[in-house]
């Protein structure tokens, strides 16, 4: 029987249709440093990528230059899936990230003959479309410290969700892999921006740096008033 890793063996479970035993026959586990892509925009959508350490940040480019990070995604969370023959966005390696790699003709062939498999895969991209939507409720007709504060909202709920080891419960201990440009492109606001409105949450010690990559929430209720919303999707309450 084929060993399995990742979030794709999660959605598996314990099937083991031929279909199925030869998608993750066909995985190939691969390490990327910090800044190096996983796929470019416009490049021939072959493989997806089920990341078992380490953030990546998916992102679009304008014709003018400018970049606007869609989402950032980390372990237990699979990229690449496409309607269409080409990767929509450019996913590059924010830390070191190691991921298992898959064809997408086996993926596809798997989902196509395996009805319980592709229930669960359609389980999972719905939640993707809700992580969209908290996107844009987190940008949206809210000031940069209010953009702030969902956003650790948002980082505090996926770190839950998708920590290495499985769902956990939610931690004021807030990982920060991305750099202040990264969370800028992210939020629609600019560096300096962004470093001010961390700088004035620090100040009202809303929250506290462990270091350059971390921090800590020390009043949750306040972040939560300042985000709008108790929490994102699926992880409710304290």
């Amino acid at each position: 029987m084929t060993a399995r890793r990742g979030h794709l063996s999660e959605m598996a479970g314990n099937l083991h249709t031929p279909e199925i035993e030869q998608l993750f026959s066909e995985g190939r586990q691969r390490v990327f440093e910090a800044g190096q892509h996983l796929m470019t925009e416009g490049e021939r959508c072959t493989h997806i990528y089920d990341i078992l350490d380490g953030t990546v940040a998916l992102a679009r480019n304008g014709r003018d230059g400018r970049r606007q990070i869609l989402a950032f995604m980390s372990a237990r969370q699979f990229i690449g899936a496409s309607s269409t023959e080409r990767y929509p966005n450019l996913v590059t390696a924010l830390t070191p990230v190691t991921a298992m790699c898959y064809p997408r003709s086996s993926l596809e062939n798997a989902l196509a003959t395996t009805p319980a498999f592709a229930s669960e895969f359609r389980r999972v991209l719905t939640r993707i479309l809700e992580s969209a939507h908290d996107h844009v409720f987190t940008i949206g007709q809210r000031s940069a410290i209010e953009r702030i504060a969902s956003f650790l909202l948002y980082l505090r709920a996926n770190q839950a969700r998708f920590s290495p080891g499985g769902p956990r419960e939610k931690s004021c201990h807030i990982n920060l892999p991305m750099t202040r440009l990264d969370i800028a492109d992210f939020l629609g606001l600019t560096i300096e921006t962004v470093s001010r409105a961390f700088s004035s949450l620090k100040k009202a010690e809303i929250i506290s740096f462990t270091d350059s990559h971390s921090c800590e929430i020390l009043h949750l209720d306040k972040i939560r008033d300042l985000g709008g919303r108790d929490d994102f999707t699926e992880f409710r309450g304290n």
